[in-house]
């Protein structure tokens, strides 16, 4: 069945979030067409129109293309490429490996109950699987704007993202403008780390020249 794409004002923010103790990985939803871009702190990683950046390896079966086909949809308004992993390509399996990420977003075209995105962590470990069944809206509709969502996933404390594994059932899993934030390098930490220390001499300091009294 040919998909068509998407034309549609920005939709106000609709937010689901997940999380579990075991888990430890929030994800947020964001519905609207256009893309309503990377979440805060983010920024964009792999826009899928040029090779991928150090770091990032695709692996599995997967399209990339641009427009609309009898395959997949343009998940974006314009005619930039994007990834598809189908059903039709092999197993309907696709994966992306990152650098460690503290957080990762992606623009999820018109999102089908078919599709399945798990987040991957240190080892390759899943560390969450979110369906689409599980946004507000999953019926593939190419017509509203609430199919497309820019998705957002948080690893908790102790936690690093790794990559994503995109699946698809049916007919399509399109995606694009993948986004987010790295953990913070090892030397940023000491500086962090550093600049309390300092900031916190400095208030021990003037808590004590105040307890200071001169008698004459």
């Amino acid at each position: 069945m040919t998909k068509l794409s998407i034309s549609g004002a920005f939709a106000l923010a609709a937010v689901s979030i997940f999380a579990t103790a075991a888990q430890a990985v929030t994800w947020t939803s964001l519905p609207g067409a256009p893309d309503p871009g990377p979440a805060p702190g983010q920024t964009m990683l792999v826009s899928f129109d040029a090779p991928l950046p150090t770091g990032y390896a695709l692996s599995g079966n997967y399209g990339i293309v641009s427009g609309s086909s009898s395959a997949a949809a343009t998940p974006a308004t314009d005619a930039s490429k994007y990834l598809y992993v189908s059903s039709s390509l092999g197993n309907g399996i696709a994966e992306l490996t990152t650098p460690n990420l503290k957080s990762v977003s992606f623009y999820w075209g018109s999102v089908d109950r078919y599709n399945f995105v798990d987040v991957l962590g240190a080892g390759g470990a899943t560390l969450l699987t979110l369906a689409g069944s599980a946004l507000p809206v999953a019926n593939g509709n190419q017509f509203i704007s609430s199919t497309n969502r820019r998705v957002s996933f948080d690893a908790g404390a102790g936690e690093v993202i790794t990559g994503l594994r995109f699946r698809s059932t049916g007919v399509a899993f399109e995606l694009d403008s993948l986004a987010g934030a790295a953990v913070p390098e090892p030397a940023s930490w000491m500086l962090m780390i550093a600049g309390f220390g300092m900031i916190g001499a400095a208030a021990r300091r003037r808590t004590k020249s105040t307890l200071v009294h001169v008698s004459a």
